[in-house]
């Protein structure tokens, strides 16, 4: 078993059905999901229990005269226990199908090993009237780790860790993966430490992948490429188009496509299964290729007349009026692909038009609507480069150089460069401000955020108003949304909801001041200097402020809209291929999911965004990554898991300070968490570092309050605790303060008091939309009614998870209580979970205090 990581359900299922001679188990997933390693622990447990096994492979099931005396030996010999197990029995569906058939006449044991999509209908439908199918599913991401821990005996960076995230779940590839690394030297074992040196994929991941990609038909391997090239995520009209075919005639591609496992459905849109098989699908293609596909892509949409039409401007194939007109129709042809989602292609165009005959002026626009684009796709360093050649190019107009020097100065900062600061800070003091000036602005939006993420939260605050004060002269780009977009998330944090919600609001108009202090300026169709404005702000703008919008309604405490404007925002995002905004809008998703008690679906959304930002070079910074992923942990893990991760980010003090400055709430659930464990450690550093920030920034009631709810928690001070109850902005934070006073109370014996704190929280959560919190906290202490807590959800148990919960609360370990009951100590661990979910609880010894109650009252 040890290595089935993750699988422990999985292979609680495969015991159980050892256990009972006769009957079928079809263990299904798609290529690489590790069915195979699965099929043949089973095959070997079953042999230590007196099993005799036929193991044969899928093509060769027809053919196999052990197979045939296996099931002749069972028809003579009652006392036989044979046992057919068919790695990859897709191969040969019919071969299924006729075994199947003669499972009635004979007591015989069948394990298959199949991809059920490639198997077919007709399989599937068969398999599942005559057995049990199940799943496999990707790992989670502390499975992941393990899995990475077990084969390098040694504990992954968070770089490392960021990586082999990005695999999607996958055992087979993160094994690939880590494998390659360390046969190509990317890695560096020392002190108990894995570290990881060099980017690029190992040769092993690209081969797995190229290997899977073959397998497949030419139609499928060539849909694959295309959509590659496209992006992540992807629309099959899109890839219909640059192959040159109506949607309906890759449909058979599709199918194929989705039961390989390569590629996935999401939401409307179909993306790859993780970041890990699109980087090799993309690499896996000869240089030419790919720019001949990019290349293509570019031509098709010139053909197809994508191209906004300049008035005045040649037609195809007329002789250009002059260098000018080509120029424009190049850099709006460039915009109007971004603004299509196709970054690729408008990529390839703009660098073919560049590599070719263009003015100066042309050129520099070119390049500053090239760096929008690569920024947008997660290239930040990219953009740099592209926007410094810009600023030395000589005749460039006035507002294009400030809208130049303004992206150089973010893409300085989404890379994560010490230059930022030092850069924003020079071009705040140098020189008079001009309201319209492009880099000005973004120098105080820079400047904001590094203030605010240093725990600095006045200047932060300060610099981030001014931003949004100031109009922007036109061109205009759709990047220049994170004026307005970070204020807001400032704002939103503090609990100023209204005013956070009227910087992103969706009916603003394009190019209406941020502070609605009216428009930007300009002529709507030209900028000055004769510059068009940039047709993705249409698109891109509204995309972000959407889903920063969908951040400012989670806090405000309302789930609902929150979970609309998050999928709307993630959908437009997509389809314009702004991957920077992608994770952020997963975050939000993983929320509204968590406190809705959809564990399973934050968890996905978790995956997710942790693979793009694995993925990608730029980051919207934010310690929403953090902090949603110590929620979703807690959710599907318990408090250990949840404690494990914790003390990690604690331990980093900009990661920790980031996460109480974005969520105050979350100082508080970190020391109730350290208590559940009796981490009073863990506890002591969260209130300090809570206070800290405090100190630090007075004046500032959330993070005051916020300091005070975790100090209170943690003295277990009643009388601190309702000064801050009532004066959190909060709903959620304001609900949790009033559920610990009902446990406090509870605790106390004032059962009125608890039951009226228990009341107050539980309508807030009610409020908001929060079913997982409302459900929780039924459960928890202070609620009304007879029995007591945990009568009613006791009698949910099945007599057998009883028998388990009765042995643990007695005291007994997984290992002695599978002696007792003849179960797997692993039976007893995947029953225990379920057991603990049931009853709403995440510790033995709240399951030994309930199992005692139970015994009292039935006497």
């Amino acid at each position: 078993m040890s290595n089935l990581h993750g699988r422990d359900r999985e292979w609680a299922s495969v015991l159980r059905f050892l256990s009972a001679p006769g009957g079928l188990l079809a263990i299904d997933g798609p290529p690489c999901s590790g069915k195979t390693l699965l099929l043949h622990e089973a095959v070997r447990a079953a042999r230590d229990r007196g099993y005799s096994v036929v193991l044969v492979a899928g093509e060769h099931l027809a053919g196999s005269a052990d197979v045939a005396r296996a099931l002749e030996r069972v028809g003579v010999d009652r006392g036989a226990r044979p046992l057919i197990a068919v790695d990859q029995a897709h191969r040969d569906p019919a071969s299924v199908l006729a075994l199947l058939s003669g499972l009635g006449e004979h007591r015989v044991t069948v394990l298959l090993a199949l991809s059920g999509a490639f198997a077919g209908a007709e399989v599937r439908r068969a398999v599942a009237a005559a057995g049990e199918v199940l799943l496999l599913g990707p790992v989670a991401d502390d499975v992941v780790e393990a899995l990475v821990r077990a084969q390098l005996d040694a504990a992954p960076t968070a770089e490392l860790a960021a990586l082999t995230a990005a695999a999607g779940g996958n055992p087979r590839l993160v094994a690939e993966l880590v494998a390659g690394l360390r046969e190509e030297g990317q890695l560096e074992v020392r002190d108990g430490v894995a570290r990881l040196h060099g980017g690029w994929l190992p040769q092993r991941v690209t081969a797995l992948v190229r290997g899977q990609a073959d397998s497949l038909s030419a139609k499928a391997t060539q849909v694959l490429r295309v959509a590659a090239v496209i992006g992540r995520s992807f629309r099959l009209a899109d890839v219909a188009t640059m192959v040159g075919e109506t949607t309906g005639a890759l449909l058979l591609a599709v199918d194929e496509l989705l039961a390989s496992g390569l590629v996935v459905c999401v939401d409307e849109r179909l993306g790859f299964a993780s970041a890990l098989v699109w980087r090799a699908v993309v690499e896996s293609m000869p240089a030419s290729v790919l720019h001949a596909l990019r290349h293509d892509a570019a031509v098709l949409r010139t053909a197809l007349g994508d191209v906004p039409r300049v008035e005045g401007a040649p037609c195809a194939g007329e002789q250009p009026a002059g260098d000018a007109d080509r120029d424009r129709v190049a850099v709006r042809g460039v915009r109007a692909l971004a603004a299509g989602g196709r970054l690729g292609s408008a990529i390839a165009l703009a660098r073919d038009s560049l590599a070719g005959r263009v003015y100066a002026g042309g050129a520099a626009e070119l390049r500053v609507v090239l760096a929008g684009i690569l920024l947008a796709d997660g290239r930040p360093a990219d953009a740099v480069t592209e926007l410094e050649h810009a600023l030395v190019t000589t005749g460039v107009p006035g507002p294009l150089r400030r809208l130049a020097a303004a992206g150089r100065l973010l893409s300085l900062y989404f890379a994560g460069g010490s230059r930022a600061g030092a850069h924003a800070l020079s071009v705040l003091t140098s020189r008079d401000r001009e309201p319209s000036d492009a880099d000005v602005v973004m120098a105080a939006t820079v400047h904001s955020c590094l203030e605010w993420s240093s725990g600095n939260l006045a200047e932060g605050v300060y610099w981030g108003r001014e931003s949004t004060r100031w109009e922007v002269d036109r061109p205009t780009a759709w990047w220049q949304s994170q004026s307005a977009v970070s204020f807001a998330l400032k704002l939103s944090a503090l609990g100023e909801f209204d005013d956070a919600e009227r910087l992103v609001r969706d009916d603003r108009p394009v190019g209406e001041d941020p502070a609605g202090e009216g428009p930007a300026g300009g002529d709507p169709d030209e900028g000055s200097g004769g510059v068009p404005p940039d047709e993705a702000v249409t698109g891109g703008a509204p995309a972000a402020r959407t889903i920063a919008r969908a951040r400012v309604l989670t806090q405000a405490g309302r789930l609902g809209p929150a979970g609309v404007a998050a999928r709307a925002g993630l959908a437009e995002a997509c389809d314009r291929g702004l991957r920077l905004l992608v994770p952020l809008a997963s975050t939000v998703l993983a929320t509204v999911a968590v406190l809705r008690g959809e564990v399973a679906a934050a968890a996905e959304h978790v995956r997710r965004y942790r693979g793009d930002l694995a993925a990608g070079e730029a980051v919207l910074h934010s310690g929403q990554y953090d902090w949603v992923e110590l929620l979703v942990a807690h959710a599907r893990a318990g408090p250990g898991r949840a404690v494990e991760l914790a003390g990690r980010r604690v331990a980093d003090a900009d990661a920790a300070r980031r996460m109480l400055v974005e969520e105050p709430g979350a100082a508080a659930w970190l020391v109730r968490l350290a208590l559940t464990v009796g981490d009073s450690g863990l506890a002591a550093d969260v209130v300090a570092a809570a206070e800290d920030l405090a100190a630090d920034n007075p004046g500032f009631t959330a993070v005051s309050v916020a300091a005070g709810h975790a100090r209170a928690l943690l003295d277990r001070d009643v009388d601190g605790l309702l000064e801050v109850a009532d004066r959190h902005r909060h709903p959620w934070a304001r609900a949790t303060a009033n559920e610990d006073l009902a446990v406090l109370f509870d605790e106390a014996g004032r059962t009125e008091r608890a039951a009226a704190h228990a009341a107050l929280a539980l309508g807030a959560f009610e409020r908001m939309g929060a079913d997982g919190e409302a459900q929780r906290l039924r459960r928890g202490p202070g609620r009304a009614g007879a029995g007591g807590a945990g009568v009613a959800d006791w009698q949910r148990l099945s007599e057998p998870e009883r028998d388990i919960a009765r042995l643990v609360g007695a005291g007994l370990t997984n290992r002695q209580v599978a002696r007792q009951l003849y179960l797997s100590p692993h039976t007893v661990n995947y029953h225990l979970r379920g057991i603990f979910r049931k009853l709403g609880i995440s510790s033995r010894v709240e399951l030994a205090r309930l199992a005692h109650e139970q015994e009292t009252s039935s006497v």
